[in-house]
């Protein structure tokens, strides 16, 4: 039972998360919701903190932690959530 407790406390990509490729994150705004993977983490919940001008790169504030980077070619899948 333990185990399914540990997961209930993951977030995972369900409905109402529309995943996002990189020529999309022009629609990405601050505030926004999002669930981000890279690889070697668990996914990651956050919001939108800053996107640069031609959506190229934004920064995300990870739920209980600090601001990470993302860019593209980075390797990081979004889902924005709704």
């Amino acid at each position: 039972m333990i185990a399914g407790a540990q997961m209930a406390d993951r977030p995972t990509v369900t409905v109402g998360a529309q995943p996002l490729s990189y020529h999309n994150w022009v629609h990405l705004n601050p505030g926004d919701r999002v669930i981000v993977k890279r690889h070697g983490f668990a996914a990651e919940q956050g919001t939108v903190d800053e996107i640069s001008e031609d959506a190229s790169y934004f920064w995300v504030w990870i739920d209980g932690q600090s601001r990470i980077l993302i860019f593209h070619g980075d390797g990081s899948a979004i889902h924005k959530q709704f």
